[in-house]
């Protein structure tokens, strides 16, 4: 079985990202590394002679340089795919975990769509919360099972890559994995996995932000821009969950309060917020597109 771990960098830089990548380079055939950054890094590579890099000179989004990665990974022959994220670091043996649970819940019968980890907060050192994508605990096979698998750190099969299409670039940003797996389910009845046994630090936007007994994870104001935009297009999506709608419409409520009063820069947080609502109104082009 030959495995790809695909990570996306934009403006990566420090010892910690470098030693993250290293990792994960011990652990799969190839390491392709795409650069959404405006200048070349490619001295990262000199400290990881396995690394594959292709720079983009600009920032396209992660879902068109996921795509770039994938086609490599089609195009090479690979079975299998590792997306990772330069911040996560990557516990020892985590790949042959994966894959070893990717095979036994298919040959237990599930239509496994991808296998991911347990993501824990660095900040909190408390699990991230899943009630927007929760389905149910399978104690036998030491799983959760989710409606999608966040980008790091997940083992999908190539396969289902020429059945389902790539990565939604119009998203961008926000929702591209959680996009893909809905249509995964959607068009083959796949189901996803959190393996109990992997655990990664991650950390998802700035920490610190208090509503209630709730700490709320503070995005950049270009990313609450996309927040909103792709809430509105992805809810019109007829394979999109009612639960996770439902869920993160309250949140966003929430934010659309909490960002402009509580968090600077305030100005900054209202006028993307204001022009992901409008944007997000328009038709989305992509709306049937499945």
């Amino acid at each position: 079985m030959r495995i790809i771990a695909i990570v996306v960098l934009y403006n990566s830089e420090g010892t910690k990202v470098v030693e993250n990548l290293k990792k994960i380079a011990l652990q799969v055939d190839t390491l392709c590394l795409i650069d959404n950054s405006s200048i070349s890094n490619d001295s990262i590579c000199k400290e990881i002679p396995q690394a594959l890099y292709m720079p983009q000179f600009k920032n396209k989004g992660i879902a068109a340089a996921q795509n770039v990665g994938i086609k490599y990974a089609l195009e090479n022959k690979f079975d299998y795919v590792l997306f990772s994220d330069p911040d996560s670091s990557i516990p020892g043996l985590a790949v042959e975990t994966l894959l070893n649970k990717f095979q036994k819940l298919t040959l237990a019968g599930f239509n496994v769509g991808a296998v991911g980890s347990t993501a824990y907060s660095e900040t909190t050192n408390l699990p991230y919360h899943i009630n927007d994508c929760f389905v149910q605990k399978i104690m036998e096979q030491n799983v959760t099972e989710v409606t999608y698998t966040m980008n790091s750190i997940s083992l999908i099969s190539l396969d289902l890559f020429r059945k389902i299409g790539l990565m939604d670039e119009s998203l961008f940003i926000d929702g591209v994995d959680d996009e893909w797996c809905w249509r995964a389910t959607h068009l083959e009845g796949c189901r996803f996995f959190l393996d109990d046994e992997v655990i990664i630090k991650h950390n998802l936007g700035r920490s610190g932000g208090k509503f209630g007994k709730r700490t709320i994870s503070i995005s950049s104001p270009k990313r609450l821009y996309y927040e909103y935009r792709n809430y509105l297009w992805l809810r019109r999506r007829n394979y999109v969950p009612r639960h996770w709608v439902k869920y993160n419409g309250w949140k966003y409520i929430v934010k659309l309060f909490f960002y402009p009063l509580f968090v600077t820069p305030r100005f900054e947080n209202l006028k993307n917020i204001i022009k992901g609502l409008r944007d997000g109104f328009r038709i989305d082009n992509n709306m049937a597109k499945y």
